[in-house]
């Protein structure tokens, strides 16, 4: 069944929104890990795991979309 023009424009606004969201989640847990975005008095801990979990998890998304656009790109 082939897709038409209105289905095609939203599949690549829906991707382009998928990985800008991703890569926000991404840069926003290295600005978490870094230090820069949690005040100096909440514990080390706290701010490398929620960082390292924002990253995990932005990686995680942009992986998905990667892997979704190569399968379509297949079929």
């Amino acid at each position: 069944m082939a897709l038409t023009s209105q289905e095609i424009i939203a599949q690549v606004i829906f991707r382009i929104v998928s990985v800008i969201t991703a890569a926000l989640i991404l840069l926003v847990g290295i600005v978490i890990v870094t230090g820069l975005l949690i005040p100096a008095y909440a514990p080390a801990n706290y701010r490398i795991i929620l960082g390292v979990v924002m990253i995990l998890y932005g990686s995680y998304r942009i992986l998905m979309v990667w892997r979704k656009q190569r399968h379509a790109q297949r079929h």
